[in-house]
């Protein structure tokens, strides 16, 4: 029998530490928090940070966005608008950084043209029994706030659904309720 790996499952997300610095046409950076960017704003291209919100004492040009679906609306106009050579970078937690990619690719961007910067733990767990999506934290056992199965959450990542996938702890009790005979 082998010992497990100790690398991450091939599905697993994994996230830049440092900015790649391709030349790009112009850049959106999108930020949960425009505090978070500062790491990111030296870059040679032209850029524009659209953020939920923080303040920013760069010299760049900043739009904060009131909610999360404005943040994501004007996104996707801009990309819509976009000329090729664009690059997307955002940065915040995984529910955050993988709608940014979700939406960039809508938009006709491809996987190299998008850099996600993981901050925060919190992420997105999938039920492969009742297909709801919730959010969770760091955590690797937690309850579908739907269907109430005890998951326990997979390292596999779906890019997708955005999120890992949580499959049932106990087999031999599947749903969340017990039937008495």
């Amino acid at each position: 029998m082998t010992a497990p790996s100790a690398e991450p499952m091939f599905s697993t997300p994994r996230y830049a530490t440092v900015p790649n610095r391709r030349p790009a046409l112009y850049r959106v950076l999108v930020a949960q928090d425009a505090a978070l960017a500062t790491t990111l704003l030296d870059h040679l291209a032209p850029t524009l940070l659209l953020s939920l919100g923080g303040e920013l004492s760069a010299a760049v040009e900043h739009e904060q966005l009131p909610s999360s679906e404005a943040l994501y609306l004007r996104l996707h106009a801009l990309l819509d608008q976009a000329q090729a050579g664009t690059c997307v970078q955002a940065i915040g937690d995984e529910v955050f950084v993988w709608q940014v990619h979700r939406v960039a690719r809508q938009a006709g961007l491809l996987g190299d043209e998008i850099e996600l910067f993981r901050q925060g733990a919190r992420r997105r767990l999938y039920c492969v029994h009742c297909t709801r999506l919730q959010e969770i934290g760091a955590e690797t056992e937690s309850s579908c706030s739907h269907c109430g199965v005890r998951l326990l959450v997979r390292e596999h990542f779906s890019q997708r659904l955005g999120a890992y996938m949580g499959v049932c702890i106990d087999p031999d009790r599947p749903f969340a309720t017990v039937v008495q005979p």
